[in-house]
Protein backbone atom coordinates (compact mmCIF):
# COMPACT_ATOMS: atom_id res chain seq x y z
CA UNK A 1 0.00 0.00 0.00
CA UNK A 2 1.33 3.42 -0.98
CA UNK A 3 2.44 5.76 1.78
CA UNK A 4 0.19 8.80 2.13
CA UNK A 5 1.63 11.95 3.69
CA UNK A 6 -0.44 14.98 4.67
CA UNK A 7 1.09 18.40 5.11
CA UNK A 8 -0.44 20.18 8.09
CA UNK A 9 0.04 23.80 9.19
CA UNK A 10 3.09 24.40 11.37
CA UNK A 11 0.91 25.00 14.44
CA UNK A 12 -1.08 21.76 14.05
CA UNK A 13 0.89 19.98 16.78
CA UNK A 14 0.06 22.68 19.34
CA UNK A 15 -3.62 22.63 18.38
CA UNK A 16 -3.73 18.84 18.67
CA UNK A 17 -2.08 19.04 22.10
CA UNK A 18 -4.87 21.39 23.23
CA UNK A 19 -7.49 19.01 21.84
CA UNK A 20 -5.97 16.07 23.72
CA UNK A 21 -5.79 18.11 26.92
CA UNK A 22 -9.44 19.19 26.66
CA UNK A 23 -10.65 15.77 25.48
CA UNK A 24 -14.13 17.00 24.52
CA UNK A 25 -15.06 14.32 21.99
CA UNK A 26 -17.84 11.79 22.57
CA UNK A 27 -17.82 9.13 19.86
CA UNK A 28 -18.60 5.52 18.99
CA UNK A 29 -15.28 4.54 17.39
CA UNK A 30 -13.22 1.57 18.54
CA UNK A 31 -9.67 2.85 18.98
CA UNK A 32 -6.38 1.19 19.86
CA UNK A 33 -5.31 4.36 21.66
CA UNK A 34 -7.76 6.92 23.05
CA UNK A 35 -5.64 9.70 21.56
CA UNK A 36 -6.18 8.36 18.05
CA UNK A 37 -9.43 10.33 17.92
CA UNK A 38 -7.26 13.46 17.60
CA UNK A 39 -5.13 12.10 14.74
CA UNK A 40 -5.87 14.40 11.76
CA UNK A 41 -4.47 11.95 9.20
CA UNK A 42 -7.25 9.45 9.91
CA UNK A 43 -9.96 11.99 9.04
CA UNK A 44 -8.15 13.24 5.94
CA UNK A 45 -7.42 9.72 4.69
CA UNK A 46 -10.98 8.48 5.16
CA UNK A 47 -12.37 11.53 3.40
CA UNK A 48 -9.96 11.27 0.47
CA UNK A 49 -9.96 7.51 -0.11
CA UNK A 50 -13.21 6.27 1.46
CA UNK A 51 -15.37 9.35 0.86
CA UNK A 52 -16.30 9.45 4.56
CA UNK A 53 -17.57 12.82 5.75
CA UNK A 54 -17.21 13.72 9.43
CA UNK A 55 -19.41 16.09 11.44
CA UNK A 56 -18.87 17.44 14.96
CA UNK A 57 -22.07 18.37 16.80
CA UNK A 58 -21.40 21.12 19.34
CA UNK A 59 -22.98 21.37 22.77
CA UNK A 60 -24.26 24.70 24.09
CA UNK A 61 -21.22 25.37 26.29
CA UNK A 62 -18.73 25.08 23.44
CA UNK A 63 -20.99 27.02 21.06
CA UNK A 64 -21.14 29.84 23.61
CA UNK A 65 -17.35 29.79 24.14
CA UNK A 66 -16.85 30.22 20.39
CA UNK A 67 -19.15 33.25 20.36
CA UNK A 68 -17.61 34.73 23.51
CA UNK A 69 -14.17 34.56 21.92
CA UNK A 70 -15.36 37.56 19.91
CA UNK A 71 -18.05 39.00 22.19
CA UNK A 72 -16.14 39.21 25.46
CA UNK A 73 -13.36 41.74 26.05
CA UNK A 74 -11.59 39.50 28.55
CA UNK A 75 -10.47 36.32 26.81
CA UNK A 76 -10.68 33.10 28.80
CA UNK A 77 -8.79 29.82 28.22
CA UNK A 78 -12.10 28.13 27.35
CA UNK A 79 -12.65 30.68 24.56
CA UNK A 80 -9.25 29.82 23.08
CA UNK A 81 -9.89 26.09 23.50
CA UNK A 82 -13.17 26.38 21.60
CA UNK A 83 -11.43 28.21 18.76
CA UNK A 84 -8.74 25.50 18.77
CA UNK A 85 -11.53 23.01 18.08
CA UNK A 86 -12.58 25.11 15.08
CA UNK A 87 -9.00 25.16 13.80
CA UNK A 88 -8.78 21.38 14.21
CA UNK A 89 -12.01 21.01 12.22
CA UNK A 90 -10.60 23.20 9.47
CA UNK A 91 -7.35 21.31 8.87
CA UNK A 92 -9.16 17.95 9.08
CA UNK A 93 -12.06 19.05 6.82
CA UNK A 94 -14.65 18.22 9.51
CA UNK A 95 -18.03 19.97 9.43
CA UNK A 96 -19.19 21.79 12.58
CA UNK A 97 -22.90 21.60 13.38
CA UNK A 98 -24.32 23.86 16.16
CA UNK A 99 -27.98 22.87 15.62
CA UNK A 100 -28.57 21.16 18.98
CA UNK A 101 -26.84 24.02 20.83
CA UNK A 102 -29.10 26.55 19.09
CA UNK A 103 -32.25 24.63 19.99
CA UNK A 104 -31.10 24.31 23.59
CA UNK A 105 -30.51 28.06 23.72
CA UNK A 106 -33.91 28.66 22.14
CA UNK A 107 -35.37 26.36 24.81
CA UNK A 108 -38.91 26.45 23.49
CA UNK A 109 -39.51 30.18 23.33
CA UNK A 110 -42.50 31.02 21.14
CA UNK A 111 -40.60 33.87 19.55
CA UNK A 112 -37.10 33.56 18.14
CA UNK A 113 -35.04 36.38 19.66
CA UNK A 114 -32.90 38.39 17.30
CA UNK A 115 -29.96 37.49 19.54
CA UNK A 116 -30.13 33.86 18.38
CA UNK A 117 -29.95 34.91 14.74
CA UNK A 118 -27.12 37.33 15.50
CA UNK A 119 -25.26 34.51 17.27
CA UNK A 120 -25.67 32.15 14.33
CA UNK A 121 -24.41 34.80 11.91
CA UNK A 122 -21.42 35.44 14.18
CA UNK A 123 -20.69 31.72 14.47
CA UNK A 124 -20.64 31.37 10.69
CA UNK A 125 -18.34 34.38 10.41
CA UNK A 126 -15.93 32.79 12.88
CA UNK A 127 -16.21 29.45 11.09
CA UNK A 128 -15.36 31.18 7.79
CA UNK A 129 -12.46 33.18 9.23
CA UNK A 130 -8.91 32.52 8.09
CA UNK A 131 -7.51 29.40 9.76
CA UNK A 132 -4.16 31.02 10.55
CA UNK A 133 -5.92 33.94 12.27
CA UNK A 134 -8.00 31.54 14.36
CA UNK A 135 -4.91 29.52 15.27
CA UNK A 136 -3.04 32.59 16.51
CA UNK A 137 -5.98 33.39 18.80
CA UNK A 138 -6.33 29.78 19.98
CA UNK A 139 -2.64 29.63 20.92
CA UNK A 140 -2.78 32.90 22.86
CA UNK A 141 -0.70 34.95 20.42
CA UNK A 142 -3.48 37.47 19.74
CA UNK A 143 -6.66 38.64 21.44
CA UNK A 144 -8.65 39.46 18.31
CA UNK A 145 -10.15 37.53 15.41
CA UNK A 146 -10.51 39.30 12.08
CA UNK A 147 -13.91 38.27 10.72
CA UNK A 148 -15.03 38.09 7.09
CA UNK A 149 -18.16 39.94 6.01
CA UNK A 150 -21.32 38.04 6.98
CA UNK A 151 -23.09 36.20 4.20
CA UNK A 152 -26.55 37.38 3.19
CA UNK A 153 -29.22 35.73 5.30
CA UNK A 154 -33.00 35.90 5.25
CA UNK A 155 -33.53 36.61 8.94
CA UNK A 156 -37.32 36.33 8.99
CA UNK A 157 -37.25 32.97 7.21
CA UNK A 158 -34.58 31.61 9.54
CA UNK A 159 -36.51 32.81 12.61
CA UNK A 160 -39.60 31.05 11.30
CA UNK A 161 -37.68 27.82 10.72
CA UNK A 162 -36.32 27.87 14.26
CA UNK A 163 -39.79 28.06 15.83
CA UNK A 164 -41.63 26.07 13.15
CA UNK A 165 -41.46 22.95 15.31
CA UNK A 166 -42.27 24.57 18.62
CA UNK A 167 -42.01 21.34 20.57
CA UNK A 168 -39.43 18.63 20.06
CA UNK A 169 -41.62 15.61 20.77
CA UNK A 170 -38.74 13.40 21.80
CA UNK A 171 -37.61 16.09 24.26
CA UNK A 172 -41.04 16.12 25.91
CA UNK A 173 -41.02 12.34 26.18
CA UNK A 174 -37.61 12.30 27.82
CA UNK A 175 -38.62 15.11 30.18
CA UNK A 176 -41.56 13.07 31.49
CA UNK A 177 -39.33 10.03 31.96
CA UNK A 178 -36.81 12.18 33.85
CA UNK A 179 -39.61 13.34 36.15
CA UNK A 180 -40.49 9.70 36.89
CA UNK A 181 -36.87 8.75 37.59
CA UNK A 182 -36.52 11.79 39.87
CA UNK A 183 -39.66 10.83 41.77
CA UNK A 184 -38.30 7.32 42.31
CA UNK A 185 -34.87 8.65 43.31
CA UNK A 186 -36.13 10.88 46.12
CA UNK A 187 -39.57 9.70 47.12
CA UNK A 188 -39.17 5.92 47.28
CA UNK A 189 -36.76 5.84 50.21
CA UNK A 190 -38.08 2.49 51.43
CA UNK A 191 -37.10 0.63 48.25
CA UNK A 192 -33.74 -0.62 46.98
CA UNK A 193 -32.14 0.53 43.74
CA UNK A 194 -33.03 -2.79 42.12
CA UNK A 195 -36.67 -2.37 43.17
CA UNK A 196 -36.71 1.18 41.80
CA UNK A 197 -35.40 -0.06 38.45
CA UNK A 198 -38.03 -2.79 38.34
CA UNK A 199 -40.78 -0.32 39.23
CA UNK A 200 -39.56 2.13 36.56
CA UNK A 201 -39.64 -0.52 33.86
CA UNK A 202 -43.08 -1.70 34.93
CA UNK A 203 -44.32 1.88 34.78
CA UNK A 204 -42.80 2.32 31.30
CA UNK A 205 -44.48 -0.89 30.13
CA UNK A 206 -47.94 -0.31 31.60
CA UNK A 207 -48.33 3.46 31.58
CA UNK A 208 -45.93 5.07 29.12
CA UNK A 209 -43.15 3.74 26.88
CA UNK A 210 -39.56 2.58 27.00
CA UNK A 211 -36.55 4.73 26.25
CA UNK A 212 -33.16 3.09 25.93
CA UNK A 213 -31.44 6.37 26.77
CA UNK A 214 -33.41 6.91 29.98
CA UNK A 215 -33.07 3.22 30.86
CA UNK A 216 -29.27 3.67 30.81
CA UNK A 217 -29.70 6.80 32.92
CA UNK A 218 -31.83 4.89 35.46
CA UNK A 219 -29.27 2.07 35.61
CA UNK A 220 -26.51 4.60 36.31
CA UNK A 221 -28.60 6.00 39.18
CA UNK A 222 -30.08 2.81 40.66
CA UNK A 223 -27.61 0.10 39.61
CA UNK A 224 -24.96 -1.71 41.64
CA UNK A 225 -22.47 1.12 41.07
CA UNK A 226 -24.69 4.22 41.20
CA UNK A 227 -23.50 7.65 40.08
CA UNK A 228 -25.64 10.00 42.19
CA UNK A 229 -24.07 13.16 40.71
CA UNK A 230 -26.11 12.49 37.57
CA UNK A 231 -29.15 13.68 39.52
CA UNK A 232 -29.42 17.46 39.19
CA UNK A 233 -32.56 17.84 41.30
CA UNK A 234 -32.41 18.39 45.07
CA UNK A 235 -35.59 18.88 47.14
CA UNK A 236 -33.83 21.45 49.33
CA UNK A 237 -33.23 23.76 46.36
CA UNK A 238 -35.72 26.36 45.11
CA UNK A 239 -38.34 25.42 42.53
CA UNK A 240 -36.58 27.61 39.94
CA UNK A 241 -33.21 25.90 40.45
CA UNK A 242 -34.78 22.44 40.43
CA UNK A 243 -36.73 23.13 37.26
CA UNK A 244 -33.49 24.14 35.57
CA UNK A 245 -31.87 20.96 36.88
CA UNK A 246 -34.65 18.85 35.34
CA UNK A 247 -34.27 20.72 32.06
CA UNK A 248 -30.49 20.23 32.10
CA UNK A 249 -30.87 16.47 32.69
CA UNK A 250 -33.35 16.30 29.83
CA UNK A 251 -31.00 18.11 27.46
CA UNK A 252 -28.15 15.77 28.45
CA UNK A 253 -30.33 12.77 27.65
CA UNK A 254 -31.74 14.38 24.50
CA UNK A 255 -28.19 14.86 23.26
CA UNK A 256 -27.43 11.21 24.07
CA UNK A 257 -30.58 10.18 22.24
CA UNK A 258 -29.42 12.12 19.18
CA UNK A 259 -26.02 10.48 19.47
CA UNK A 260 -27.67 7.04 19.52
CA UNK A 261 -30.03 7.95 16.67
CA UNK A 262 -27.13 9.07 14.52
CA UNK A 263 -25.20 5.90 15.37
CA UNK A 264 -28.15 3.72 14.35
CA UNK A 265 -29.12 5.50 11.15
CA UNK A 266 -25.92 6.93 9.74
CA UNK A 267 -25.04 5.96 6.16
CA UNK A 268 -21.73 4.24 5.52
CA UNK A 269 -20.10 7.45 4.24
CA UNK A 270 -21.10 9.60 7.23
CA UNK A 271 -19.49 9.66 10.66
CA UNK A 272 -20.09 11.96 13.59
CA UNK A 273 -18.71 13.08 16.92
CA UNK A 274 -20.13 15.19 19.72
CA UNK A 275 -18.05 17.92 21.34
CA UNK A 276 -19.09 18.08 24.97
CA UNK A 277 -17.54 20.32 27.64
CA UNK A 278 -18.25 20.11 31.32
CA UNK A 279 -17.73 18.11 34.47
CA UNK A 280 -20.06 15.32 33.34
CA UNK A 281 -18.45 14.79 29.92
CA UNK A 282 -16.90 11.48 31.02
CA UNK A 283 -20.24 10.34 32.41
CA UNK A 284 -21.95 11.22 29.12
CA UNK A 285 -19.25 9.27 27.27
CA UNK A 286 -19.79 6.28 29.55
CA UNK A 287 -23.54 6.43 28.97
CA UNK A 288 -22.97 6.54 25.21
CA UNK A 289 -20.86 3.37 25.45
CA UNK A 290 -23.56 1.71 27.54
CA UNK A 291 -26.21 2.66 24.99
CA UNK A 292 -24.34 0.96 22.19
CA UNK A 293 -23.67 -2.19 24.24
CA UNK A 294 -27.29 -2.48 25.42
CA UNK A 295 -28.64 -1.87 21.92
CA UNK A 296 -26.55 -4.76 20.60
CA UNK A 297 -27.92 -7.03 23.33
CA UNK A 298 -31.45 -5.76 22.58
CA UNK A 299 -31.00 -6.58 18.90
CA UNK A 300 -30.28 -10.21 19.81
CA UNK A 301 -33.68 -10.48 21.49
CA UNK A 302 -35.90 -8.37 19.23
CA UNK A 303 -35.77 -8.21 15.43
CA UNK A 304 -35.68 -4.80 13.80
CA UNK A 305 -38.84 -2.73 13.32
CA UNK A 306 -40.98 -4.33 16.01
CA UNK A 307 -43.19 -2.61 18.53
CA UNK A 308 -40.97 -3.92 21.33
CA UNK A 309 -38.07 -1.70 20.37
CA UNK A 310 -37.46 1.32 22.59
CA UNK A 311 -37.56 4.88 21.37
Amino acid sequence: MALVVYQLPFYAGNIIDKMIENDWFVHSFTLGNVRDIYNPSAYLYNLEFNNVEYTIHLDLNIYQYVLNAVKKDKKQPLHRNAIALMVFAKFTNIILDPTIAIYEKLNYRNQCPDELIDDLILFRQIDNADMDVLAQFALGNTDTIELPEPRSLERSHLKYRLVEYQRLKKWDTIYLLVLKVTELFYYRKDTTGEEKLKYFWQWCHHDFLFSLVVTCFAIKLFGKKPIPKLMKYTPEQSAKINKQGLINMTWDLFLLDKFFEHWQKKPSNKEFLYAREGANKQVISSQADSLIKISRIWADFFPANTSNQPI
